[in-house]
């Protein structure tokens, strides 16, 4: 390659030879002159491939994945559009490393470069037409532990920059083949967050463009970081990642830290590239110093993607955080605050884990018993102490909230956030203890105040092949058995004689309950009102999440039901 990053076959003295193969055809070259082939030139799809054997010792240079470097000019026109490379870097047969480096015009533009650390010899990036399929089709090993990146070639310093996701780490802690927790972080100039393209870290053009943004000008823009709370043995396919909740973090920190430049001697100039290392990802994602930040949990367990759960496009805009994803049934939210802390709680009102210092949030429920909208929930801090205190619930299309819960004693207790601790502790403790809780509400209830649309949801998470669904679906109908049974609760109490009728005679307001001479007694007005402390008592220990209190309370009012 020239400094300026140009690669062609158009002056070396096979190219006459190549350019004359016919599609399928290919020649063989000893470069080195040991007597044994080490290079070959073939026409495939059109396209002249160079594909040279860097083990010295392949038996088959066609079939090598694992020393090997491809070199593509589309459609045969000598100028260099593509190079995979696979690298050896023990000696035992499996690529380590693999990337892609992408050329326009001959010139070298930037690379996608994977570290793969299992050791396994598994394929880093898909390939389709000599280019990085994607990773919606997971044929890719996203998942255990493995690493991939993007970095820009600078013709002017002739070096690697970082650029887009730089990088994306999965760590697999018990080794099943599944990525247990995932980091991305966006790099792109420092300016970019407020600047006319406040999406730069997704943005192409930027990596086909002739000229770099130097080093010093780069920035770690934004980190997603999500967390898999599965419990083990982890039964759904490799190829279906999942992930329970994410951070989204947006700031403006400079790409520096120990250890990011990495050296291989065995890469192809430059052999230098730049990236967070594997051993700090996680330390990293933990204290960056994030100007806000965005929390997502996957409640229904509906969205499998194997680069996490991160934020979306609505309500609350975050810069360099990436395409718009799954809009139904995730809880976001919401800080606005600088932070380089990033902690969670746990809320024995709602039984849920929540982000410290998130200002706001919201959840729309819907799209899974049926295609509509069932409920929406919004929380909110309202005293600026970090800890979500009220609970808006809209129902339907309604634009009033159909309850408002207000608590003063939030019940939080802190969290270890770690993997090992958060999967223990939401599978053996938080989900069980949710759903014993939503059946003893629900056993209740559902007497008082049947609706299907609650069946239906009772009726999914019997179906649930997992506690985590099962849970937020036995959530919903207790929401929606509890507002139905409240509302009853509320207009029985306001049909008796108290409400509806006029005084007694004088001579006739006993103490006994029920009219006399068309008007109410004193013990109507005793029943009415020690019955509407019971309501309230029932709402306000829903609201706060305090369910044996609310089941006591809804038992006591069945009794005066007809």
């Amino acid at each position: 390659m020239s400094p300026n990053g140009r690669l062609t076959f158009l002056d070396k003295p096979w190219w006459p030879r190549a350019k004359a193969l016919a599609d399928g055809q290919s020649f063989s070259l000893d470069l080195n002159h040991d007597g044994r082939p080490d290079t070959l030139i073939e026409r495939k799809d059109g396209n002249i491939v160079e594909i040279i054997d860097d083990s010295g010792r392949s038996s088959d240079i066609a079939t090598n994945k694992a020393d090997v470097a491809y070199v593509v000019s589309s459609k045969g026109s000598g100028l260099v559009d593509r190079m995979i490379v696979y690298i050896d870097n023990d000696g035992d047969d499996k690529a380590d490393e693999m990337e892609i480096r992408h050329y326009r015009d001959g010139y070298l533009r930037y690379a996608w470069f994977g570290e793969n650390y299992d050791r396994d010899g598994q394929q880093i990036f898909a390939l389709k037409d000599w280019s990085y399929a994607g990773g919606s089709d997971f044929d890719s090993k996203f998942r255990g532990n493995v690493d991939f990146y993007l970095n820009k070639y600078d013709p002017e310093t002739r070096t690697w920059v970082p650029l887009s996701e730089c990088p994306f780490i999965f760590w697999d802690r018990d080794h099943d083949g599944r990525g247990d927790i995932v980091l991305r972080v966006s790099a792109a100039p420092l300016s970019s967050n407020t600047g006319k393209d406040t999406d730069y870290a997704n943005n192409y053009n930027y990596m086909w463009a002739e000229k770099a943004t130097p080093l010093r000008e780069i920035g770690n823009m934004n980190v997603r970081f999500s967390y898999n709370l599965d419990p083990s043995p982890r039964l759904e396919p490799e190829k279906k990642p999942h992930y329970t909740f994410g951070f989204n973090m947006v700031g403006a920190q400079p790409y520096s830290y120990p250890g990011m430049r990495y050296t291989n001697l065995r890469r192809r100039p430059p052999q230098t590239v730049v990236r967070v290392p594997e051993n700090q990802g996680i330390n990293i994602a933990l204290h960056y110093p994030a100007q806000r930040t965005g929390f997502t949990w996957d409640e229904a367990r509906t969205v499998f993607r194997w680069e996490g759960q991160f934020w979306i496009y609505e309500r609350e805009y975050m810069p360099n955080t990436g395409g718009p994803v799954m809009r139904w049934n995730m809880r976001r939210e919401y800080s606005p605050n600088p932070s380089s802390e990033h902690k969670l709680y746990y809320s024995d009102v709602d039984k849920r884990y929540h982000l410290y210092g998130a200002r706001e949030g919201w959840m729309e429920v819907g799209h899974l018993v049926n295609k509509e909208k069932d409920l929406e929930f919004r929380y909110f801090d309202t005293n600026g102490d970090g800890y979500l205190d009220t609970t808006q619930v809209f129902e339907g299309a309604n634009p009033v909230p159909v309850r408002v819960s207000h608590v003063t004693d939030v019940r939080t207790q802190a969290v270890t956030l770690t993997r090992d601790w958060l999967q223990a502790d939401y599978n053996n403790r938080v989900l069980p203890g949710a759903i014993r809780e939503d059946e003893r509400l629900i056993a209740v209830l559902k007497p008082v105040a049947p609706i299907p649309l609650a069946a239906a949801y009772e009726e999914a998470a019997a179906k649930s092949e997992t506690a985590e669904r099962r849970r937020y679906c036995l959530d919903i109908a207790r929401e929606l058995y509890f507002l139905k049974a409240r509302d009853i609760f509320y207009t029985q109490t306001a049909a008796g004689p108290y409400p509806q009728m006029n005084p007694a005679p004088k001579s006739m307001r006993i103490i006994t309950a029920g009219p006399v001479d068309g008007g109410f007694t004193l013990g109507d007005s005793l029943v009415y009102w020690q019955r509407s402390k019971q309501i309230e008592q029932f709402v306000q220990s829903y609201g706060a999440g305090k369910i044996d209190d609310a089941v006591s309370a809804a038992e006591e009012l069945r009794k005066s039901l007809p």
